[in-house]
């Protein structure tokens, strides 16, 4: 007997064919319901990758989803943090940047170094570039400088050495004095002297060397370490200015200026026959001894060499 036109397939049934179709369409599906949205950690390690690698757009999105996905989870509190700093680095974002990391410090204060972090992003959104004069700037370091942190009080008076606004400066001054008699760290507190300096250089404190020790000696060819610098005022018959400062510190505070105001005193320097660059120089390689003795009508300005 032979077969019908077709061989075997053709005897199969449309409602076999219908089986057929549905159960590949079942697989199919199973197959994307076992695809699952990644979970937590995957979230977590893709957001650091993204930091990594500045992808500012793409951190606040992985950070926003674990947030809304795991809101009290093990990631949510570095999920917070990076949303703010994410929407920091956006432009046109910065009020939503102020207002998550505000939130971020309220509903993490316990989080130490992340906290003094979220702090040192209020000051740069509120102070950076122009921002320096404008008054949300000055409310901002006023603000931070009431912090019971350590760290977000110092570093509120150090950037207020940058401003023009007096009061601000004045408290600013106070607690930096305050907090250099208590810094041990070198690096700090060197911060702490350039801000100083910056604010008002008669305030910055000066060793106080031990009742009867001799004057300090220098021996011959030795290379100078200290600058004493002394300003006269002829008609009050008073100093204006007195420090000492160590020439290191002294390169270090130039160096720390920004290029245009490094410019400035180059120009400056230049007006009165020296060249900044070469001065630390020539400081070096003069010996122990009066350096520069200017006399004018006003003044007496004296810098001596140890």
């Amino acid at each position: 007997m032979r077969e019908p036109r077709g061989g075997p397939a053709a005897r199969i049934s449309r409602p076999a064919v219908v089986l057929l179709v549905l159960a590949v369409a079942l697989a199919a599906a199973g197959r994307l319901a076992s695809a699952a949205p990644p979970d937590e950690d995957e979230l977590f390690r893709q957001m650091k990758v993204d930091v990594f690698d500045g992808n500012w757009p793409a951190v606040l999105k992985t950070a926003e989803t674990i947030l809304a996905r795991f809101p009290d989870g093990t990631a949510a509190t570095q999920a917070s943090y990076q949303r703010a700093r994410a929407l920091s680095r956006l432009p046109g974002r910065e009020a939503e940047a102020n207002a998550a990391y505000r939130e971020f410090i309220a509903r993490h204060a316990d989080e130490g170094l992340l906290v003094e972090q979220a702090w040192t992003g209020i000051f740069s959104l509120a102070c950076d570039g122009r921002r320096q004069a404008s008054a949300g700037c000055v409310a901002t370091l006023s603000e931070g400088l009431s912090s019971p942190l350590p760290y977000v009080s110092t570093l509120a008076a150090i950037r207020a050495s940058d401003t023009n606004d007096p009061p601000l400066r004045k408290r600013a001054l106070a607690a930096l004095k305050a907090t250099l008699r208590t810094q041990d760290d070198p690096d700090i507190r060197n911060e702490i002297l350039i801000a100083i300096l910056k604010i008002d250089p008669r305030e910055v404190p000066q060793p106080t060397p031990p009742p009867g020790a001799p004057p300090p000696r220098v021996a011959p060819g030795a290379t100078p370490t200290l600058i004493r610098l002394s300003v006269f005022n002829k008609a009050t018959q008073r100093y204006e200015v007195r420090i000492n400062v160590p020439v290191a510190f002294a390169q270090m505070l130039v160096d720390a200026l920004g290029e245009d105001e490094k410019q400035e005193l180059r120009d400056e320097a230049k007006r009165r026959g020296i060249d900044l660059d070469d001065i630390f120089a020539a400081i070096r390689k003069s010996g122990s001894g009066r350096f520069l003795d200017v006399d004018t009508e006003d003044s007496r300005i004296e810098v001596w060499i140890e």
